[in-house]
């Protein structure tokens, strides 16, 4: 497979008055069209940065550098009008908020059509028809007379579903899901991880999932990237990683899996020292209590 993306020896550091800090620390990554990429990490371990800095949503005052290759071209320190012509119709990105990606006094399906008019030049007409067609893709029932609904009227579950269709009508290369399931119940998220995989399955896009879910994360992905403390620790086939962790902190993410655990008591932190090549930070720790679902 050809690679789609080509991440190397990326750095992103946020400089402040008084200190610099770096969220993500020399990373190498590929993703071949059409793979599926779980990124794993507890929070705060630089999976989000890293999964912004592809579409170039890294604010002041952080600081982009490395290579990041996307179909062949090279997007560090690209301007902001180049990002335009990336964003959407090469990269397209799911928000663990759906209320993040939705505009409140707007229809979903004027927000969709809109997208459809402007970045494909899609008539109006012809918009609202496929605004109505990814609707009923995403599992909208009823979604000529849902068309004119406000997001608020639309449940969590359902507003996700939205902002999946809103991604994917762009028609992405790649598509990046940062974390779009964990406000919503174990039931509402296993159909968004079906649905998901689906809509890969049909499109042919390549995925990058960020998840600290180990489950989420078995459920969905080819391969897949643990980071700590902005590093990569681990990557390997999905497979391979649950069955024969090599790192440290892997196999202290598995242990610390509720289902081997009989009390919460049995969860204990992951102290910082098990990444022996990770910046120093004194005695802090990361929680190794990583949540689950039931995917059915």
């Amino acid at each position: 497979m050809t690679n789609l993306l080509e991440i190397s020896n990326l750095n992103v550091t946020f400089e402040t008055r008084f200190r610099s800090v770096t969220a993500v620390h020399d990373v190498s990554l590929s993703v071949a069209q059409g793979e599926s990429v779980a990124l794993v990490g507890a929070s705060g371990s630089g999976k989000t940065v890293l999964g912004r800095s592809i579409l170039g949503l890294v604010d002041e005052p952080g600081v982009v550098s490395g290579s990041i290759l996307f179909d062949g071209k090279q997007i560090v320190d690209r301007n902001e009008d180049d990002f335009r012509d990336i964003r959407g119709v090469g990269v397209a990105m799911v928000f663990q908020d759906a209320l993040d990606g939705l505009n409140p006094v707007y229809s979903v399906g004027s927000q969709l059509s809109e997208i459809l008019t402007v970045r494909l030049g899609y008539q109006r007409g012809r918009a609202r028809e496929r605004a109505i067609e990814l609707m009923l893709q995403v599992g909208i029932r009823d979604p000529e007379g849902r068309y004119n609904d406000y997001p608020h009227q639309f449940s969590g579950g359902m507003r996700q579903r939205i902002c999946i269709a809103l991604a994917v009508g762009m028609q992405p290369k790649l598509l990046i899901a940062d974390e779009p399931t964990t406000a919503l119940d174990v039931t509402v998220q296993a159909g968004i991880l079906r649905l998901i995989k689906k809509l890969q399955t049909e499109t042919g896009m390549g995925l990058i999932f960020v998840t600290h879910d180990l489950a989420v994360a078995r459920e969905v992905s080819d391969r897949m990237v643990v980071m700590y403390n902005g590093r990569i620790v681990e990557e390997g086939t999905t497979d391979d990683v649950f069955l024969r962790p090599q790192h440290p902190y892997t196999k202290a993410l598995l242990s610390a899996h509720p289902a081997h655990a009989k009390s919460w008591r049995d969860l204990e932190p992951i102290p910082e020292e098990f990444v022996t090549d990770g910046p120093s930070s004194g005695s802090q720790t990361v929680s190794a209590i990583v949540p689950t679902a039931s995917i059915g």
